[in-house]
């Protein structure tokens, strides 16, 4: 989409998620004022349907109840003809789900005080939203706390966002689970009383954030992701191991924490937002970790400038639309040419790059979050015309170290290699671009769909 909406110039698509596109957008005004948002489009063929429309304004109607640093801020809802959208504050981040793999792919998995951390500022921004709407009585509960709705800023800064799927009723303590005959929301985060369809309250919210840091740090969910019955009846089983059970360092305080949170019973687990972020802080105390933010904020942001061997044209192209170098790459040397990898970031999505062939390297979550929103990286990558030189070389992939397969993009003068382990991308330079073209989104979508599932489950892992 290109244009304007209301008062907003639309830049490009950022994501798509089930009901509705993000845009990074600008509020201009007077002066050459402009201001950098997140404006949230739900889509066209939802836009009929009048339950999706009320959720939509129920997140703009709830939004504007909230002000607190660590909940994105929503500062507009606007309508023209069939288009209806809220703008939200632009957060320059990623997700927690994206952080953690891809520190985990660097060797830098998140150590247990920094998610703690984080975690206490999740719980902050619930202990806002649980504290009530306008009146600051009956609570809001979010019911949809996952990874992928905490953001962490460049900055280290964290925020929730998404509520979405929030519920408040005046003169209420707890919230219905449904919506309909239907259960909003993802399962294998969701407390036996979400399962069960009945009444909600606070320490729904909190069984989520305790599934959220048990599946972090063992690096698995602890009642696994099938149907609503299976989930519910591990959960009915007994307690999962212990999350740090299986990791080199046994940390049984953590572990409390965690398992306290995901009890069955609502009544054996914490009781408020606060006081399990007091036993998040207490943890911390207790550790040797100074300033965790600081961790976080290093991850996101190079220890040194973009490096000075970099070619001057490299240099130019960077520093021009505001691409930055960060310190999760997964690779030091590139499997095709053996040049130097770089880490990059851009509104976004973060994209491995050799800095003398100059193709690209994309995890597979980054694979999928690029297919899903079909971000334009054409800052990056000139027209591809002409099949790439390094088409007949077949690379390494720089996780797994086993031979790529190449594939022949149809129609188009180029192939794309594919981990079969992994399943990452690699694009020689210029074939990143052919993403955008409606039938090789379709193609390359459909490709690794077949390579997943043919996979087995330990390598699918």
């Amino acid at each position: 989409m290109k244009g304007r909406l209301g008062r907003y110039q639309i830049i490009h698509r950022l994501a798509a998620g089930g009901m509705g596109e993000i845009y990074i957008a600008e509020h201009t005004g007077l002066s050459g004022f402009a201001k950098r948002v997140a404006l949230k489009r739900i889509t066209k063929d939802l836009a009929d349907n009048q339950s999706y429309v009320e959720l939509f304004l129920n997140e703009a109607r709830i939004g504007s109840f909230l002000n607190h640093p660590n909940i994105v801020h929503i500062f507009d809802v606007g309508h023209e003809k069939e288009n209806l959208w809220l703008v939200m504050e632009y957060v320059d981040g990623v997700d927690l789900k994206r952080l953690h793999r891809r520190a985990k792919l660097a060797g830098k998995p998140l150590a247990p005080p920094v998610l703690a951390a984080i975690m206490a500022e999740v719980l902050s921004a619930l202990e806002e939203a649980h504290a009530g709407g306008p009146f600051r009585g009956e609570p809001i509960i979010h019911r949809d706390i996952s990874p992928e709705n905490v953001l962490v800023a460049r900055s280290g800064a964290v925020k929730v966002l998404d509520f979405g799927l929030a519920k408040w009723l005046p003169g209420r303590e707890s919230v219905p689970s449904m919506e309909g005959n239907m259960i909003f929301g993802k399962i294998r985060y969701m407390p036996p009383e979400q399962l069960r369809g009945k009444d909600i309250d606070r320490r729904s919210d909190l069984f989520a954030v305790g599934v959220v840091m048990y599946e972090l740090l063992a690096g698995k969910l602890p009642f696994g992701h099938e149907n609503a019955n299976a989930v519910l009846r591990r959960i009915l089983d007994g307690p999962p191991l212990a999350p740090t059970a299986a990791s080199g360092e046994r940390d049984p305080a953590i572990d409390a924490i965690v398992l306290k949170a995901i009890r069955p019973n609502p009544e054996d687990r914490y009781q408020d937002a606060n006081e399990m972020r007091t036993a998040l802080i207490e943890y911390l105390t207790g550790t040797n970790l100074a300033l965790p933010f600081e961790i976080l904020r290093r991850m996101l942001h190079p220890d040194s400038t973009l490096g000075s061997d970099a070619s001057t044209e490299i240099e130019a192209e960077l520093s021009e639309h505001g691409v930055t170098e960060i310190a999760l790459g997964v690779a030091k040397r590139c499997g095709k040419c053996g040049g130097e990898f770089r880490s990059l970031f851009i509104e976004g999505l973060i994209i491995d790059r050799c800095s003398s062939c100059r193709g690209v390297w994309l995890d597979h979550g980054e694979v999928e979050r690029l297919l899903e929103s079909r971000t334009e990286l054409k800052k990056l990558q000139p027209k591809a015309s002409t099949r790439a030189p390094l088409d007949v070389l077949v690379g390494s992939c720089p996780n797994d170290r086993v031979a790529l397969r190449a594939f022949n993009v149809p129609g188009h003068p180029a192939a794309i290699e594919v981990c079969p382990m992994c399943h990452g991308v690699w694009f020689d330079k210029g074939e990143l671009r052919l993403l955008r073209e409606d039938d090789v989104h379709m193609w390359l979508g459909t490709l690794l769909d077949a390579l997943r599932s043919a996979a087995s489950p330990e390598l699918e892992r």
